[in-house]
């Protein structure tokens, strides 16, 4: 007895409190281990798309193979048990990312003139300025079917009648998928690779419907949609009719430039994004609609309970919701999400939860894998994942206080400052690397603006709906358009407030991916460990703040050429002004005062010197006759064949940029740093082709 004494009480070593920590550590966070199988599996698709060079297939299933044995071979140990289960789900990542890549059909070879199109019509978006339709297995110029659709801007004033299944033809200027504005900057191509999309143009001609679809279920839906955006249209001015028909149909390319601006500036453009905030509204209200209505009926509630009657009408009338409003990804996904928690009501368990999450999270995953890089997935996930775990973790006390009017209300305010909170507060950083921005009084305006959505607009919008057929719906249609009238004095006034809007220059990529890996940490722990998270947030939103513009940008056509004055960014016009590049480079020189001007204008004799002489541009070959100084970059517009070259100088010119895209530029005291869209993206099937060699011009 007294030896059992002396050994119990006896300090254990280092290594044996620490053991017995992990143990205490491994018992608290049971069960947790699945929540971060859609962490790593996420990470193994980043990581493949992220690559310069598309592997082998043989080395994902390598990859799948050796996880699997390792995690066969070490099942009886916890820790290394977790960790080969982590590192297979990041396998199965990296392959399911690969696979759905080989089974897409390869680009389209887009010509450089004017082409004759024959295809089936697949889609009609109304846009402000008229429309613009979607063609699908496209023939060009009389050729063999492409496996890839085109979409195709139709002439102003051109009202031919044209729905989703007629065959058309017609004439148009296509284009391939853009290069990125600047190397690192976002990539259309893969966008339109996903979405079997192979070219984008204009039509050169009328539209000539060759042949009327036969009426189906996708025809005759579209044809409704088409209807009730008509009918919105007609009972409300455009600037809240294009909203209420986004929010109603999910057509929202009518909505003016102005008023979207509007609601980027206040953080609101999740309000136009039909997806998870609208379906959980349309879903909430027919629930709650259908248990007060089944409580009058006594025969119901003896026979079925009220919460699987109100789960079923809920679920059916988000169905129709995601069809009126096209079944487009998002919708789909927040469908498929909300029927797991229409799933955990019925069954008695929680409605929301970090399991559910989870699920849902790899489920997309695996059937879309290409959604992980975007905004949409990582901003939604990002946020759901605070609003679970910050209501499991202080959500209690919203309910805690005084049963008075006054105290409810105040309860209720906090409750959707906290909400917003949580969700914006979650989502930002990932807006802030995707779209260079951040809107800091986001709280401020959905404090108002989703309150309202919820419980008046969006239920007016339902009501106008179903008073359509009896042609009643101005009944309450103009009263959503009031709602929405305020929602947009709101945007106003929140985006008129000083630095509503703050750009910021794009940051690294590993910056977000320690931002995601630390709201991971904070919010799928339940033990004091989580607060580690904190550590990875700190670091990745400090590494944001550290990215570092070019001191030289040449666009991909070389028509922009911006460089670093002293203490402004100059940037020169050469030819057609590229307003679409310009908008995407204006956050890479954020907080720097900018001046654009033509060539012409700005340079004397066509020639132009920046930053103390380092760098100079030349308008043409012609310019380089008066020599090229001391300059350390030179920059033109137009083949300089030869012109300039010496060792120790960068010289850039149109031929550098058709062979390398955009091209970016960084002095420091180690010298030059050069960085190119070609290293950036690499070789990969939605890349096009990059040119094989050198075209010498002859003199």
């Amino acid at each position: 007895m007294d030896v059992a004494l002396i050994t119990v009480e006896r300090p254990g070593s280092v290594a044996a409190r620490a053991v017995v920590a992990g143990h205490a550590w491994l018992g608290a966070e049971r069960g947790r281990l699945f929540l971060f199988l859609p962490v790593a599996m996420g990470g193994g698709v980043l990581v493949y798309f992220d690559l310069t060079r598309e592997p082998s297939p043989w080395i994902s299933a390598c990859l799948v193979g050796v996880a699997a044995i390792v995690l066969a071979l070490v099942w009886r140990w916890a820790v290394p048990r977790g960790v080969a289960a982590l590192a297979l789900a990041a396998a199965l990542g990296f392959g399911r990312a690969q696979t759905q890549t080989l089974t897409m059909p390869p680009l389209l070879t887009v010509p450089h003139h004017g082409v004759t199109i024959t295809g089936r019509v697949i889609g009609v978006d109304l846009l402000p300025t008229g429309r613009r339709i979607s063609i699908a297995s496209p023939r060009l110029n009389g050729g063999p079917i492409e496996a890839r659709a085109v979409r195709v801007k139709l002439r102003r004033g051109d009202d031919v009648a044209v729905e989703a299944g007629d065959t058309v033809h017609l004439r148009a200027l296509l284009y391939g998928a853009s290069r990125p504005a600047y190397p690192g900057g976002w990539n259309f191509g893969r966008d339109q690779y996903f979405a079997g999309l192979g070219a984008v143009g204009f039509a050169i001609s009328p539209l000539d419907v060759t042949a009327r679809a036969k009426p189906g279920w996708l025809s005759a839906l579209r044809q409704v949609r088409e209807a009730i955006a008509a009918r919105i249209l007609a009972d409300l001015p455009l600037d809240t009719g294009s909203i209420a028909a986004t929010l109603l149909t999910g057509f929202e390319d009518a909505i003016p430039p102005a008023e979207r601006q509007d609601f980027i500036t206040a953080g609101l453009a999740h309000i136009l994004a039909v997806a998870g905030l609208h379906i959980g509204i349309v879903m909430a209200t027919l629930y709650a609609l259908t248990r007060f209505i089944a409580g009058f009926s006594e025969y119901l509630l003896l026979r079925v309970p009220a919460k699987i009657v109100a789960s079923i009408v809920s679920f059916a009338g988000g169905v129709v919701y995601a069809a009126l409003t096209g079944f487009h990804v998002p919708i789909v996904r927040s469908l498929a999400m909300a029927a797991l928690v229409l799933a955990g009501i019925i069954a008695g368990r929680r409605a929301l939860s970090l399991r559910g999450l989870a699920l849902a999270a790899l489920a997309l995953m695996l059937i879309e894998p290409q959604a992980v890089p975007g905004p949409s997935f990582q901003m939604s996930f990002s946020a759901v994942l605070a609003l679970i775990a910050g209501y499991e973790a202080v959500g209690r006390r919203f309910s805690i206080g005084g049963e008075s009017h006054g105290a409810k209300l105040v309860r209720h305010i906090a409750a959707l400052a906290f909400t917003s909170f949580l969700a914006g507060g979650a989502s930002m950083p990932f807006a802030a690397y995707h779209f260079q921005q951040i809107e800091p009084y986001y709280v401020l305006a959905n404090l108002i603006a989703v309150p309202l959505t919820a419980l008046v607009v969006l239920p007016l919008g339902m009501a106008s709906l179903v008073l359509m057929p009896f042609h009643l719906e101005p009944i309450t249609l103009i009263p959503m358009g009031w709602g929405i009238a305020v929602i947009l004095r709101v945007a106003r006034f929140v985006g008129n407030l000083p630095h509503a809007l703050i750009e910021i220059s794009p940051s690294p990529g590993y910056a977000v991916a320690l931002v995601a890996i630390g709201l991971a940490l904070l919010g799928l722990l339940r033990s004091r460990a989580r607060y580690a998270g904190m550590i990875p947030i700190a670091a990745g939103l400090v590494a944001m703040t550290l990215g570092r513009a070019p001191d030289v940008l040449v666009s991909p056509t070389a028509n922009l050429v911006g460089a670093r004055d002293g203490g402004m960014v100059r940037i020169v016009e050469a030819g057609r002004v590229d307003k679409f590049t310009l908008s995407q480079w204006r956050p890479v020189w954020a907080g720097d005062p900018v001046r654009t001007g033509p060539a012409d204008e700005v340079c004397d004799n066509g020639r132009c010197g920046f930053d103390r002489g380092r760098v100079l541009y030349l308008a043409d070959r012609a310019a380089a006759d008066g020599g090229c100084g001391a300059a350390r970059v030179v920059v033109s517009s137009r083949p300089l064949r030869g012109a300039c070259r010496k060792p120790g100088r960068i010289v850039i010119d149109r031929f550098s940029v058709w062979r390398n895209g955009a091209i970016g530029v960084w002095f420091d005291r180690a010298g030059v740093t050069v960085r190119t869209d070609r290293m950036v993206q690499g070789h990969r099937p939605w890349v096009p082709a990059w040119p094989a060699r050198w075209h010498r011009v002859r003199r």
